[in-house]
């Protein structure tokens, strides 16, 4: 039985941790961060705005590297595209806008 209990309030925990770090994350996504974002920044100057994507793909061709990223949370959808690792263009999507 407390072997039970102690797993319980194992799980509650982890939890509650996942939940705060799903909510902090979702934070980040808003029109003021967007707004933040410039031509010419790198990814890791985006991720410490943003966060992690949500999604991202890359592509290199003869030299010339290609990237897009999303970043959704909150009904937000965040789109950044790079070229050579740096932004070249940004879309701000929410619904009813």
């Amino acid at each position: 039985m407390e072997r039970q209990w102690l797993r319980f309030k194992t799980a509650a925990v982890a939890m509650v941790f996942l939940l705060g770090l799903m909510a902090c994350s979702g934070a980040k996504i808003n029109q003021e961060n967007f707004n933040n974002i410039k031509t010419g920044m790198t990814m890791a100057e985006v991720k410490a705005i943003l966060g992690e994507p949500t999604d991202a793909s890359s592509v290199d061709v003869a030299g010339i590297s290609g990237a897009t990223a999303m970043w959704q949370g909150d009904g937000i959808t965040i789109n950044i595209q790079f070229m050579n690792g740096k932004v070249i263009a940004k879309e701000f999507l929410k619904p009813g806008q």
